[in-house]
C-alpha cells in the first residue's frame, strides 16, 4: 500500500509530530523514528517536505486507541473512549448537552442555513468537555461533510462541529459562497484577501478579493470531527 501524503504548514507538521510523540511517550524524532519503524533518514525528509507519514500516524492512533482527530489538529478529546461517549452520549443525561446535527448538503439554497426543520437528530456532548474546551451550546450545530475535498482532514460523511462564535480565519471553517455551502481550509493574507483551499491537493485554491468578500459568509470554525478511520 502506497503510504498518502498531505503538505502542511511547517507549524501544523511539528504539531503532529508532537502529539504523536506525546501519544508514543518519546521526546527525539531518533525515538519517533524507531516507534513509527521510519529511518532517521526518512523521517528527516519528511520534516523537510512536511509530508505526513498518514499510514503510521492511522496505526499509531489504532494501537493506541487515541482520536485521529485530535492526533492530526489537537482539537477534541485525546483518546478514543472519551470520543465514543461524546458520541453515544454516555453517562446521566444531566451531564450532557445536546447539539443539533442538520441534514445540509452541499447545496444550502436561500434563506435560514439553520432551520430547525433541517435537524436531522442531536449528538450528545459532556458539558465539562465543552466548558474545558471554552465552547458555548448556543453557539454550536454540526453537520456532515460532503465530498472529498478535504481529504486528509475531514472524510465524506464526517461529522464536524461548529463553533458559530469563531469567525475569524486561519483554519478550517464552514462558509458559504453565494448558495453553496463548503468546509474549506481559510486563511487571510495581508492584503485583505482570502485564501480558501482545499486539503485534497488535486484541488486547486481560489483567492476571494476584498471587494468581493460580500459575498463570503462565514459560518463557524470546524472544531471537532467524528467518523470512521480508513
Amino acid at each position: 500500500m502506497q503510504d498518502k501524503k498531505y503538505i502542511f504548514s511547517e507549524s501544523e507538521f511539528d504539531s503532529i509530530l508532537e502529539r504523536t510523540k506525546k501519544t508514543l511517550q518519546v521526546s527525539s524524532d531518533k525515538e519517533l523514528g524507531e516507534a513509527l519503524g521510519i529511518s532517521s533518514n526518512a523521517l528527516s525528509n519528511r520534516r523537510k517536505s512536511k509530508s505526513v507519514p498518514w499510514d503510521h500516524i492511522f496505526r499509531i492512533a489504532s494501537s493506541e486507541k487515541v482520536n485521529i482527530g485530535w492526533l492530526i489538529t489537537g482539537i477534541g478529546p485525546i483518546y478514543e473512549q472519551e470520543l465514543q461517549d461524546l458520541m453515544t452520549g454516555g453517562g446521566a443525561d444531566a451531564d450532557y448537552t445536546e447539539v443539533p446535527l442538520y441534514n445540509i448538503e452541499a447545496s444550502a439554497g436561500h434563506g435560514s442555513l439553520f432551520d430547525h426543520e433541517l435537524i436531522s437528530s442531536y449528538l450528545k456532548f459532556r458539558n465539562d468537555w465543552l466548558t474545558r474546551e471554552g465552547l458555548h451550546p448556543k453557539d454550536l450545530v454540526a453537520i456532515r461533510v460532503s465530498g472529498d475535498s478535504m481529504n486528509g482532514t475531514l472524510a465524506n460523511g464526517d461529522t464536524v462541529l461548529i463553533d458559530r462564535s469563531r469567525k475569524r480565519p486561519d483554519g478550517v471553517f464552514a462558509i458559504r459562497i453565494g448558495d453553496a455551502l463548503r468546509i474549506k481550509r481559510l486563511q487571510k493574507m495581508a492584503d485583505g484577501s482570502l485564501r480558501v483551499s482545499s486539503d485534497n491537493e488535486i484541488y486547486q485554491p481560489e483567492i476571494i478579493h476584498p471587494e468581493n468578500m460580500a459575498q463570503v459568509d462565514i459560518v463557524g470554525q470546524c472544531y471537532w470531527r467524528g467518523g470512521r478511520v480508513f
